[in-house]
């Protein structure tokens, strides 16, 4: 029985791990999409950079 839970829980570690890194890949993207899509002026923010700013945390203009 413990043999199994181990085997669970080192499961569990390993997809978290995935998770992890898939994560941080999508929030290295989304960081570039912000730095290519920077508008040169206030206000005219394109669609693409509003999107990265909001799944990136930051608020919605």
């Amino acid at each position: 029985m413990g043999q199994v839970y181990m085997e669970l829980e080192m499961e569990r570690f390993i997809e978290l791990k995935r998770a992890e890194e898939e994560n941080k890949k999508l929030r290295e993207a989304l960081e570039k999409v912000m730095e290519v899509e920077e508008p040169i002026m206030e206000g005219w923010e394109t669609k693409s950079f509003r999107i990265a700013r909001k799944a990136l945390g930051g608020e919605e203009k």
